[in-house]
């Protein structure tokens, strides 16, 4: 499904580049040495968004391999990404937009005012709204019985073991639910495909088979994502979209955005949310807090740390967010991940203090865990490089 996970599988070995700055009779360059950079990054512009803008140095990260980073993605060396944002110790310090081809074939030129599509990062959004209607008293707690939520759908939920699916399942992807989503989503035999041509998406999710008991087994599971964002609408008596508005995107700043629906009004909680990456940002420095935004919380610690410990038993899955240990030269750094398809990510280093955002659109072309190579080749040096100098 995801080729951009396989990180957590086969390591894939650094190499350290090599740059030579200010020679005045510089020997002949390898091939595999990086070209001469000069300075081109610059501070993010500061703006009224609720987001501290910094220097590089001034955080601890190397500029040269920063730009050398920016140089590589502008002559084409990683392919059709659309931005990079870093935030390390609290500020934006990398603010980079380039033009790209999206998902529907069209070439654009994008900039911090253009909305992306966020796709199954969707999920990790999602389930900051479960943990506020949580922290809220609105949900009973990760146990309650999903049938709870759905008594119209009792001939489903009643019977055959259904009855035993609790909130932390879904949370988890752990239902034990028979669902394919591993071919291609234009492949018949994908379940998210089938979902979102039938009439009612949640009857659909809910009808199949279960195949093993409630948590034992993970299955990657978009439909499960989309109910846990109606389990948030009946139990607040809010649509999804609305509740995030009040509780979650209007304390954060976040005022421009898109949530795609289905024809009957369900909103697409697993998938179809388009946002700026600077609110991209938000999220993942939300989560690096512990739930606090400028010292308000926002949603409980305890839900931030659930979110972020391995829930599903065979898989490094928390809540909705992706679990990882990335490695870095002789080091390994721990990552949280809302990770969508084609390449949208936010990621969490908390050991660095820092936030990663990427967005651009590659699919089914290997080339979707570009971001990891960039951090483990340019941005993780850059933090280590300077490391004595960080505040």
């Amino acid at each position: 499904m995801f080729p951009f996970l396989s990180y957590r599988l086969i390591p894939i070995l650094f190499m350290p580049s090599i740059l030579l700055v200010g020679c005045t009779h510089a020997p002949p360059q390898p091939a595999q040495m990086e070209p001469i950079i000069m300075r081109t990054t610059t501070a993010p512009e500061q703006l009224d968004d609720g987001l501290d803008t910094g220097e590089l140095r001034d955080v601890g990260l190397d500029p040269v391999l920063i730009d050398s980073l920016i140089a590589r993605i502008r002559d084409n060396g990683y392919q059709n990404i659309h931005s990079v944002l870093i935030m390390k110790n609290g500020k934006l310090v990398v603010e980079e937009y380039f033009p790209g081809v999206e998902e529907d074939g069209q070439h654009r030129a994008y900039d911090r005012d253009t909305l992306h599509g966020i796709h199954s990062a969707t999920k990790s959004v999602n389930s900051l709204l479960v943990g506020i209607a949580i922290d809220q008293g609105r949900i009973g707690g990760i146990d309650a019985k999903v049938s709870e939520f759905f008594p119209e759908y009792s001939d489903l939920l009643g019977r055959d073991g259904k009855d035993a699916l609790c909130l932390k399942h879904l949370l988890a992807m752990t239902t034990g639910l028979a669902w394919e989503e591993a071919a291609p989503y234009t492949d018949s035999r994908n379940d998210h495909l089938t979902m979102n041509q039938s009439e009612d998406p949640l009857r659909f999710v809910l009808g199949k088979a279960l195949l093993s008991a409630p948590g034992e087994k993970f299955n990657y599971n978009s439909g499960v994502s989309i109910a846990l964002g109606e389990v948030v609408h009946k139990a607040t008596g809010t649509r999804t979209d609305e509740f995030a508005a009040e509780f979650l995107f209007k304390p954060l700043g976040i005022s421009k955005y898109e949530w795609l629906k289905y024809p009957n009004g369900l909103v697409q909680t697993g998938g179809g949310l388009y946002m700026r990456p600077r609110d991209m940002a938000k999220i993942g420095l939300l989560v690096l807090n512990g739930g606090q935004w400028q010292g308000k919380r926002i949603v409980s610690e305890s839900w931030i740390r659930e979110s972020v410990t391995q829930q599903a038993p065979d898989r490094t899955y928390g809540f909705q967010w992706w679990l990882g240990m990335l490695p870095v030269g002789d080091r390994a750094l721990i990552t949280y991940g809302a990770l969508g398809r084609g390449g949208q990510f936010i990621l969490v280093l908390p050991e660095l203090k820092m936030v990663a955002v990427f967005t651009g659109w590659n699919d089914d072309n290997g080339l979707g865990d570009q971001p990891y190579d960039m951090i483990k080749k340019y941005i993780g040096p850059a933090a280590f490089q300077n490391a004595s100098t960080d505040p």
